[in-house]
């Protein structure tokens, strides 16, 4: 490790959405695009300038008028982390990060299995100023690090915790992770989702096209809105994914039932991520723009879109006039755009296409 940079890998989730939250957030305070203090890697990690520690505004961005972590006293996502008599020497924390190392002396961490440590002579220089009780207490995760997922609570949903203790957490992601909830989209039914992948570089592309959809379409369907931004992450960045990486893009997505918080994870098939990765397909998908046509892409139904094709085309070479009540119908049901339902011989078309571009891609009989 370089020691101007400090290297992240793509951990659990929690880490991940940390990480992307806390690069967020260098734009939102400090007017920072990431480009200028991180650099992401093809093997899927990412690289931080350790010089952006001491550059933050610490005051207004946990603090100020910009605040974006709730970290100070008894705030409900962060609870207790910071006690208000420790406000005004957070900044001292954050600043070692400037020289936080890795060390086989330390303890691997359980967030992302590293073993990052603060100097020795930082760590004396910050409990001489009054931060041993806050570094001790932030070395193990609990609800201080985030109330819906602390042991206090009743356990760890899902295979990221498997422990029903608390864990060692180095320095490092105890700060991180304050940022998670920045990277998180936020839908109309008060859910929250992040879309995660064993890749830094995805996981931006990905979060970053999941908000310009919702913002543009307010798909509600979180398994439409992850296919959309597979799409968009297609035709606007060109990124060659490994098997490894289709194969574990997943959402996940946190919500309230009742007085209990809920976290749970959704997975596209590896095949259907490739179909849409593929950039024919995929602008032929987002040029035809419906749905209902990518739904039943996701479903793995294609042998519908031919069929569906083949209906419309016979509607769309009669007259209108001559049109049934059921044709009338089948158009206005199925079909939403105009631009389709004015041009039904086109449209037919070009699911024709949008059908043989993914036979070719699949093989010849395969989910047919």
């Amino acid at each position: 490790m370089e020691n101007d940079v400090i290297v992240l890998y793509p951990g659990n989730w929690l880490y991940n959405a940390g990480v992307i939250g806390f690069l967020d957030s260098l734009k939102e305070v400090e007017g920072i695009p990431y480009e200028d203090v991180a650099n992401f890697k093809d093997d899927g990690s990412l690289e931080i300038k350790k010089d952006i520690f001491k550059n933050l505004n610490v005051e207004e961005r946990y603090f100020g008028a910009r605040k974006i972590a709730s970290i100070v006293g008894k705030a409900n996502l962060y609870k207790n982390y910071l006690q208000e008599s420790w406000k005004d020497k957070f900044h001292y924390f954050v600043e070692k990060f400037s020289k936080v190392e890795e060390s086989e002396e330390a303890l691997s961490c359980g967030l992302c299995y590293r073993k990052f440590i603060l100097l020795k002579d930082d760590i004396k220089e910050l409990e001489n100023i009054g931060l041993k009780k806050f570094l001790d207490g932030i070395s193990k995760f609990d609800m201080r690090h985030m109330s819906m997922l602390g042991p206090s609570i009743g356990g760890f949903p899902n295979g990221f915790w498997n422990n029903s203790q608390s864990f060692h957490i180095c320095p490092l992601c105890s700060y991180l992770i304050i940022h998670h909830h920045i990277a998180l989209v936020e839908l109309s039914d008060k859910s929250k989702i992040f879309v995660n992948a064993p890749s830094f570089k995805v996981m931006w592309h990905l979060n970053r096209y999941v908000k310009e959809v919702y913002g543009r379409e307010k798909v509600e369907v979180i398994r439409e809105l992850l296919g959309m931004s597979i799409i968009e992450l297609s035709l606007k960045f060109h990124i060659q994914l490994g098997k490894w990486t289709m194969m574990n893009i997943e959402v996940v997505n946190q919500y309230r039932e009742g007085n209990n918080d809920k976290i749970e994870f959704f997975s596209l098939p590896y095949e259907t991520i490739l179909l849409l990765l593929d950039r024919n397909i995929a602008s032929l998908i987002n040029d035809v723009g419906e749905i209902n046509v990518l739904n039943l892409v996701l479903d793995g139904k294609y042998r519908e879109i031919l069929d569906f094709g083949e209906r419309v085309f016979k509607i769309g070479i009669k007259n209108k006039n001559d049109w049934g009540k059921q044709e009338s119908d089948f158009i206005n049901k199925k079909i939403k755009l105009d631009k389709n339902k004015n041009n039904l011989v086109t449209f037919s078309q070009k699911l024709f296409k949008l059908y043989a571009l993914i036979e070719e891609k699949i093989g010849k009989g395969v989910h047919v």
